[in-house]
């Protein structure tokens, strides 16, 4: 079955969270369908983890491995591999493979952590390169003719059971990869973790081979579910890239922002796109975890025609990447993070272009809003980045007003109980509380809150809309007095700009009601950063990331569906929106946000 080596193919997968949706999904029901003809049913893919390098000296370019004889099991497409890096690929049984690198017949080899540590190669080799190049699956099949002997009932359970079983069976895999690396790292073995930046030169050379494989199969595997492939055929395209939490606590907000740009880029290449190029996405998840995100920024640097990178919903994940962003001179498009340092960083020119809210003006406005019904404000804030911006510019306004915080308490990722803050905050006075959490902890305040007898107003940011807060807590909610701040609304009649924009999400996205449309201002930030990127590229006349940058500066005006934007970025101001542009907003009974009048 030539089409299963599609999970082969080198790079096919950047993460385990890429794999699994992709094989338990459209193109992996495709091959399993492709096995019923010769007599197997195939239920599901179970895994041995993603393939790493071994060899006898330390390996982090394709230059590396030349001159290397390299042990690989029997496939044209494994060897052509090794070719393009450069080593001798040598058909060697498994069985034998240790043998093999004990005589120094082969100088290397790859393989899983779970075979490199069962079959103790780590023991005839001085080098773990951990390279995550190639993701090793498992086909769980049986023979057709015996499944069907079966009784119906012993036949449903076994199919059943079998797809049950498979995420136990990924997550003991990965669990046993922790243990293994203690076991190579206890042995003297070295471990060498390949850097973003040298992972994109191995994808670079193994282009060609996944070009070969799909032209094979063109009709038979759903290429366009295959990031890979988008990135293959976007080479002459114009890319923007997306860095954003896609599968963790805050995914929605992430998808809400994919949304708002895809609408764009399709509009844009309708009309011909931008310098005569159509643009492009690359998407890559950080979970919120800044490393993930910095290798992100170092990913896209790589890439031909890249000339933006669109951020997500995390302050500490983008003030972490700003660095490598202005080392490698990437524009960076806020259209969540809020903390003020990201756009007001010390970075000269400030490649940062935000379309959010800002944490100085944010704090300014909640403390606004709740000081016209409230006299004692309390503040409740997360324990990043983001929170310290927040308590500095809340802090600043209520001294405007001649006040200080009645008491200020904190909060990490993860915490599971708010009682002990809520606790001091109302036996300090307070009678309104300002918030800056995430959903996951917005969610336990809020739970913990509603159990309350004191029923303490709270204002919250908007962190709170980027994940699964309203179905956390919507049976909570009517017991607690809960307003947030937000810039856009789908709700109620807009201007013709609006209904054009809600109608086209509403068909591409197959929904029904601009109700279900989630985390609005990701999409409207997003969907407005990327037609202001194309006129930033126009008015350059040119893809070099320094001249669009320089034109962002200069733009004069654009008709948006946030706002109409006039001189919307200047040389001393990346923030696009202000105070004028923010209301309070609150979840209906639907969970639909809707703006407070």
């Amino acid at each position: 079955m030539p089409e299963l080596q599609l999970i082969d193919l080198p790079f096919l997968f950047s993460s385990r969270e890429e794999a699994y949706p992709i094989l338990d999904g459209k193109p992996g029901k495709h091959l399993l369908e492709l096995l019923e003809p010769q007599g197997l049913i195939g239920f599901t893919f179970w895994e041995s983890g993603f393939k790493q390098f071994t060899a006898n000296k330390e390996i982090r370019t394709p230059e590396d491995f030349k001159g290397l004889n390299i042990r690989v099991m029997k496939s044209r497409l494994i060897m052509e591999q090794f070719k393009a890096f450069g080593a001798n690929p040598i058909s060697i049984d498994f069985g034998q493979t240790y043998n093999a690198l004990k005589n120094k017949v082969v100088d290397g080899q790859e393989n899983s952590l779970v075979s490199i540590a069962n079959l103790k190669f780590f023991e005839v080799q001085s080098h773990i390169i951990l390279s995550s190049h190639s993701y090793l699956s498992y086909v769980l099949c049986m023979s057709k003719t015996n499944l069907e002997r079966l009784p119906g009932e012993i036949r449903s359970i076994l199919v059943k059971t079998a797809l049950e079983i498979t995420p136990f069976q990924r997550e003991e895999t990965l669990k046993k990869e922790k243990e293994f690396i203690q076991v190579i790292e206890n042995s003297g073995t070295k471990i060498v973790q390949l850097q973003a930046s040298e992972t994109a030169l191995f994808w670079g050379r193994v282009q060609d081979i996944l070009i070969d494989y799909q032209s094979q199969f063109p009709q038979i595997i759903p290429w366009e579910d295959l990031k890979i492939f988008q990135e293959i055929s976007a080479n002459d395209d114009i890319i923007i890239g997306l860095d954003a939490d896609l599968i963790s606590a805050s995914a929605p907000s992430g998808l809400a922002i994919k949304r708002g740009m895809e609408l764009a880029v399709v509009e844009l290449n309708l009309k011909g796109g931008v310098l005569g190029k159509k643009l492009s996405i690359i998407v890559r998840d950080n979970s919120g975890i800044s490393a993930r995100g910095i290798e992100n920024i170092i990913y896209f640097s790589k890439l031909k025609n890249i000339v933006a990178v669109m951020g997500g919903l995390h302050s500490p994940v983008a003030l972490s990447e700003l660095n490598s962003i202005h080392e490698n001179k990437i524009i960076y498009l806020g259209p969540w993070a809020a903390a003020t340092g990201i756009t007001e960083n010390s970075f000269q020119p400030n490649y940062v272009f935000r379309v959010s809210v800002r944490d100085e003006y944010a704090g300014q406005f909640l403390t606004n809003k709740a000081l016209k019904l409230h006299q004692n404000i309390a503040l409740l804030l997360e324990n990043t980045g983001w929170g310290r911006s927040n308590e500095r510019s809340m802090t600043k306004a209520l001294k405007v007003h001649q006040q200080t915080p009645v008491a200020i308490e904190w909060f990490n990722w993860g915490d599971t109980n708010m009682m002990p803050q809520l606790t001091r905050i109302e036996n300090a006075g307070a009678d309104a509380i300002l918030m800056v959490a995430n959903a996951p902890e917005g969610s336990i305040i809020i739970k913990n809150a509603s159990q309350r007898s004191q029923k303490t107003s709270i204002y919250s940011h908007w962190g709170i809309t980027g994940g699964y807060f309203w179905n956390n807590v919507k049976n909570e909610l009517p017991k607690v007095k809960l307003k947030f701040l937000q810039t856009f609304s789908f709700a109620g009649i807009k201007n013709k700009k609006t209904r054009e924009v809600s109608a086209k999400y509403l068909a591409q996205y197959g929904i029904d009601d601009v109700e279900d449309i989630l985390a609005p201002v990701g999409t409207a930030h997003a969907y407005d950063l990327v037609h202001l990127l194309a006129k930033a590229i126009e008015k350059a006349g040119s893809l070099d990331r320094s001249k669009i940058r320089d034109a962002f500066e200069t733009i004069q005006f654009h008709e948006g569906l946030v706002k109409n934007y006039k001189n919307p970025f200047s040389p001393e101001d990346h923030d696009a929106l202000g105070l004028e542009d923010f209301f309070l907003a609150e979840y209906d009974t639907k969970g639909f946000i809707v703006p407070i009048n």
